[in-house]
């Protein structure tokens, strides 16, 4: 089913693919337009809203324009980059550099002087102190913070950051061969699975071991062989934090080891709502050996007049990938995921 695609104040769009994924702050469009008059009708830096239907599904700017003509046909081609984009290539500028006692989405506010907007799931841990680094932009800082708390960033469709913990929602229906999955593939690997996840770090106070040898371990009962895994710790440490760092490192390492990439006609799901990134869905497809719930890792939503029509890629992965919980599906057995992980403490 064709999508009624609109960019206000742009000519009418031929085709149009979208890319958004839960590991990238900036998603993009790639649209061909039908050239009007005898100039060029739109340029890099304007201001662009790419609805389907009313509904927004990206807030940004022109990045790119590529016009071009042979004799008897033009093209008019143009990149469009989420709000965010700034968040990631343009420096913060702050009076002190730094915020104390406050959680990353609200230090992230603090040096949001671009006014792009931030949101969060509301489950972020309060950072005793936070300094930025000179030339940083608002992505670089905030990023290098999040690796150590299980954080994701990315946009939103009003071209707003988004820090979260965990999946958003869960799609209606699901995915399933036979009736709805167009193309699938699959891979299982070991690539990023550690047999032991060991974080060391210090504290900025105390003089004790737990301040200054501290060490927290994860271990993944599913890698049978020793493959050791050691992370220093990003910031402060506790033995909160400690934990939670090596809890996510074990959980990411499973989750990526059993990916998927799903063709789909359509850009919605059976209850109407577009395909989403950080959004879990059901998987049943025995060809590729998954039968499960997974997350959406990135979503590309393509259109086009001329050609396979409307149609959506999924990257799908084990929901740990992203902070989910085992799916506990019959595939579990197939890709040895790890179950509940239980992080040992101790001081090196």
């Amino acid at each position: 089913m064709l999508e009624t695609i609109t960019i206000d104040g742009f000519p009418a769009v031929k085709a149009i693919t979208i890319s958004m994924s839960a590991e990238e702050a900036v998603r993009t469009a790639e649209v061909s337009l039908v050239p009007k008059g005898d100039g060029i009708s739109v340029s890099p830096g304007q201001a662009a809203t790419v609805k389907t239907s009313g509904e927004v599904l990206l807030t940004g700017y022109v990045r790119d324009v590529r016009p071009s003509h042979d004799a008897t046909s033009r093209e008019l081609m143009a990149t469009i980059c989420s709000r965010t984009v700034d968040a990631t290539e343009c420096s913060v500028e702050h009076p002190t550099g730094e915020v104390m006692n406050k959680d990353l989405a609200a230090i992230a506010k603090e040096f949001d002087g671009l006014g792009i907007g931030i949101e969060s799931d509301g489950t972020l841990p309060v950072e005793p102190r936070h300094k930025l680094h000179v030339g940083e932009t608002l992505f670089s800082t905030i990023e290098r913070r999040a690796r150590g708390r299980g954080i994701l960033i990315y946009d939103t469709p009003k071209g707003k950051l988004k820090l979260t913990t965990k999946p958003e929602g869960t799609h209606t229906g699901g995915l399933i061969w036979g009736k709805n999955i167009e193309q699938a593939s699959s891979e299982i690997t070991e690539r990023g699975r550690h047999s032991a996840v060991k974080v060391r770090g210090q504290a900025s106070e105390g003089t004790g071991k737990q301040q200054l040898r501290a060490e927290a371990t994860a271990r993944d009962a599913g890698v049978t062989r020793s493959r050791p895994l050691i992370i220093v710790h990003e910031g402060e440490t506790t033995v909160d934090r400690l934990k939670k760092r090596a809890d996510w490192g074990v959980k990411r390492g499973a989750g990526y080891a059993a990916t998927a990439s799903i063709t789909v006609t359509g850009w919605r799901d059976a209850g109407g709502t577009i395909w989403n990134r950080n959004w879990l869905v059901y998987v049943e497809d025995s060809w590729i050996g998954i039968e499960g719930m997974m997350v959406i890792k990135s979503v590309t939503l393509t259109q086009e007049s001329e050609g396979q029509g409307t149609y959506a890629v999924l990257s799908l992965a084990d929901p740990r990938a992203l902070g989910g919980e085992n799916p506990r599906g019959k595939t579990a057995g197939v890709y040895s995921a790890p179950g509940a992980i239980t992080v040992e403490y101790d001081d090196e």
